[in-house]
């Protein structure tokens, strides 16, 4: 069967990562295989009364079904998807409190208006292109879609400006109180920030499969969202520009219920109700993280760009933060194995490194802030250029950008 490779979802080879757990061909399999023995098992064990004879015998809390397998290829259709913009109950960009609260809960999305200014918006447009066109000419850039869309992973050391937006500061968000005040109520307190990287679109880049943003939390879910992500729009947001596809209402019901749960058709929530998101540049656009919704293609000449910051429930980590506790020798001469428990190890795209979730590790020599006014940097031995992932990307024939070297010794 002949692909559409202009608008297939992005796999390992052509690195397309967001915030949606990865998921391999093989994760895919797992899934479906797991649902299987789920159902047999209900079919099984489908009986009033249980005596100690019916107990299970073998331990396997390992076989809990995920949401992501029987999402994909839901947003090949092109034709069907329409706009948020069309139905004039959908939550429209707003600054009153009480309206954004509602459409959370209504819609499981909410858009606030002129959270960033002009200024801010120029000043974090132009460092995230500066960033990302170095990151081209350093060859460690995270292309996908062929080449019609770039992700800059780890904002945080990549300047002080989105330092600053993702810590909710004044200077970089104007409407900074006003989100942080919806997260506290969305995640309560001491929410900590999960991921924050940049998103380039050009024509024909932007699709993605359908899933949720807590995917990798196995079903069923709890009833309320586990993390919230914040897309800022630093371009006018439309169909045709490449704007996030969402499933309107798809997190939960009027009484608090999953809608998305092990026994419910929740891939049939997706039938005539994918809608791209309709939003100016300026927004900051808050999700519930249970809200069926994937990247949307730009099928228009230009660019759209944006920067996704997604925040996690405080309770979603490590008891123990054994990376802070350990000195730069200690963690080199630790095993594969122990550098993996503590945290080394990706899940469904949990735990990747300036994007690598194959083989991620604390770099040496990591990916800054890089900007084309400083060509000297690009000649730094980054260790990405080391990893698996930078192996793959190099392999795919449309990937220029990949200046892979080996393996280390």
């Amino acid at each position: 069967m002949q692909r559409d490779d202009h608008s297939i979802t992005p796999s390992v080879s052509d690195s397309g990562v967001t915030t949606a757990p990865t998921l391999t061909a093989e994760d895919e399999i797992r899934e479906l295989r797991n649902e299987v023995h789920r159902l047999r098992s209900l079919l099984q064990n489908n009986r009033e009364t249980q005596d100690r004879a019916d107990w299970p015998k073998s331990i396997e809390y390992h076989q809990q079904p995920y949401a992501g397998a029987r999402l994909t290829g839901i947003t090949k259709d092109r034709e069907s998807i329409r706009s948020t913009a069309d139905f004039e109950y959908l939550p429209k960009p707003t600054e009153d409190l009480g309206t954004l609260e509602y459409d959370f809960n209504r819609w499981g999305y909410c858009i606030l208006s002129k959270a960033l200014t002009t200024q801010q918006i120029e000043s974090q447009s132009e460092r995230l292109l500066d960033q990302a066109a170095a990151e081209r000419a350093a060859g460690v850039a995270k292309m996908s879609h062929r080449g019609a869309a770039q992700t800059v992973f780890n904002l945080l050391p990549k300047g002080s400006i989105f330092r600053d937006l993702i810590s909710l500061e004044a200077n970089a968000l104007s409407k900074a109180s006003t989100i942080e005040n919806l997260l506290e109520k969305i995640l309560g307190q001491n929410f900590y920030m999960g991921t924050a990287h940049g998103s380039i679109v050009h024509q024909h880049g932007g699709r993605q499969e359908l899933h949720q943003d807590q995917g990798f939390v196995p079903l069923p879910h709890p009833p309320y969202p586990v993390a919230c992500l914040i897309i800022y729009t630093y371009s006018n947001f439309s169909l045709e520009e490449g704007a996030t596809y969402v499933v309107p209402g798809s997190h939960r019901d009027v009484s608090g219920n999953n809608l998305v749960t092990p026994n419910s058709h929740y891939e049939e929530l997706a039938k005539n109700n994918l809608l791209a998101l309709n939003a100016p540049a300026g927004c900051a656009i808050l999700t519930d993280s249970r809200l069926l919704h994937s990247g949307g293609k730009r099928s228009a000449p230009g660019t759209r760009l944006a920067s996704r910051i997604f925040y996690v429930r405080g309770f979603m980590r490590q008891q123990e933060n054994q990376l802070a506790g350990m000195t730069e020798e200690m963690l080199n001469s630790l095993s594969n194995k122990l550098k993996g428990l503590i945290g080394f190890k990706s899940h469904y795209g949990l735990g990747m490194v300036e994007g690598n979730s194959l083989d991620p590790t604390k770099p040496k020599i990591q990916i800054g802030e890089l900007s084309m006014s400083r060509p000297e940097e690009f000649r730094q031995d980054f260790d990405w250029r080391y990893s698996k992932i930078a192996k793959h990307m190099s392999e795919s024939d449309w990937e220029s950008f990949v200046d892979y070297r080996g393996e280390r010794d």
